[in-house]
């Protein structure tokens, strides 16, 4: 009886702060969200005003986007629109790309890539050793095709991962999106400042020995798919960082923290890394662009995590600044008292004599 009256008792004590935690972590994946979804807008203002301006043309994805973000004033539809706009946003941004590139990005770093892996590989390239000893060089072989598959998911796996966390786990789904938004937008940004060619395009140019493209070759099977899926790369020198590394690692590390505990959630892991060999294997990536595809995703979804951590410090620096300046002027008030006595009171007789 008191055992179960103590166990109650614990259990009702723990629940207001399990669920203030709760309502803490939904309230600030809810300022995340609105946070990108501001930036958006200020970018979706800024794209429309490079089509006015004809420096890209006006893409589907454009109007979709503003269909969207017209539909955030709609009741109820703003919930969800804002949530999933990010997505398609991270598509008008690559249409963007491919035309703003030849305005800004420099000369294409060709052989420099493939010149630093042989050093570091002793005088071999690993996507053309890879291939040679493993397959690959004449079409994919049997292992090879779920790595193609893999690499394909890149498109739709960060919605998937995305309504997975919207509807179980609604208060990590504002940093997701918000890491998922910044590892894109910063990698686009690094294709323009750096454009590096593929190890495919670099063998075309006779920079590698000969390499098949086996996402290309294996689509190729399918009537018109392989030429579509070809052709529709605008900007093919964006080799570095490798964001179909960056976003698996960005999606893995959000499920991890969404699970909480459990020694399993750490398998989410895998994906990222098959993904690291897969890119390499497959012709698109050098190891160089895979490793640091890894740590962009993962140094994106640290600055997320940080920046709420960086704001509780600084609030919590300020008021214990605050708290001791004022335990100091308490401190001093007393001291300044005793310093500093009354003067005594005129005497009855003094004050009598003065009087008329």
């Amino acid at each position: 009886m008191l055992l179960g009256a103590v166990v109650r008792r614990g259990h009702g004590a723990t629940l207001p702060a399990a669920a203030t935690r709760v309502r803490a972590a939904s309230d600030r994946s809810a300022r995340t969200l609105a946070v990108v979804n501001a930036a958006i807008a200020v970018y979706a203002v800024g794209s429309v005003g490079l089509v006015l301006t004809h420096r890209v043309g006006l893409t589907a994805e454009h109007a979709i986007l503003l269909v969207l973000l017209a539909a955030g004033f709609v009741p109820r539809l703003r919930g969800l629109s804002r949530a999933f706009v990010p997505f398609l946003f991270v598509a008008v941004m690559f249409e963007d790309l491919g035309s703003l590139q030849p305005l800004v990005a420099g000369a294409v770093h060709s052989a420099g890539p493939a010149v630093f892996e042989r050093a570091l590989f002793g005088g071999v390239n690993a996507a053309v050793w890879l291939q040679q000893h493993l397959g690959g060089l004449h079409g994919a072989q049997w292992w090879q095709l779920p790595l193609v598959a893999e690499y394909l998911s890149h498109f739709v796996a960060p919605i998937l991962a995305g309504g997975y966390l919207y509807w179980r786990f609604r208060s990590r789904f504002g940093d997701y999106v918000a890491a998922y938004s910044l590892v894109m937008a910063a990698g686009f940004a690094v294709y323009l400042v750096y454009p590096e060619m593929p190890p495919w395009l670099a063998a075309q140019h006779g920079l590698l020995q000969p390499l098949n493209r086996l996402v290309v070759s294996t689509l190729s099977h399918l009537p018109g798919i392989g030429r579509l899926y070809a052709g529709a790369d605008l900007f093919p020198d964006g080799a570095m960082p490798s964001l179909h590394v960056a976003v698996p690692m960005v999606i893995a590390l959000s499920l991890i923290a969404a699970r909480g505990t459990g020694r399993a959630r750490w398998l989410w892991l895998l994906y990222p890394l098959t993904m690291a060999f897969a890119v390499v294997d497959l012709g698109e990536h050098y190891v160089a662009d895979a490793v640091a595809g890894l740590a962009f995703g993962a140094g994106c979804f640290g600055v997320v995590g940080a920046v709420p951590a960086l704001g509780r410090a600084v609030h919590r620096a300020t008021w214990q600044h605050g708290y001791a300046s004022t335990s100091a002027r308490r401190k001093r008030a007393p001291e300044a008292m005793i310093a500093a006595p009354a003067k005594p009171a005129a005497s009855r007789s003094a004050v009598d004599s003065v009087a008329p």
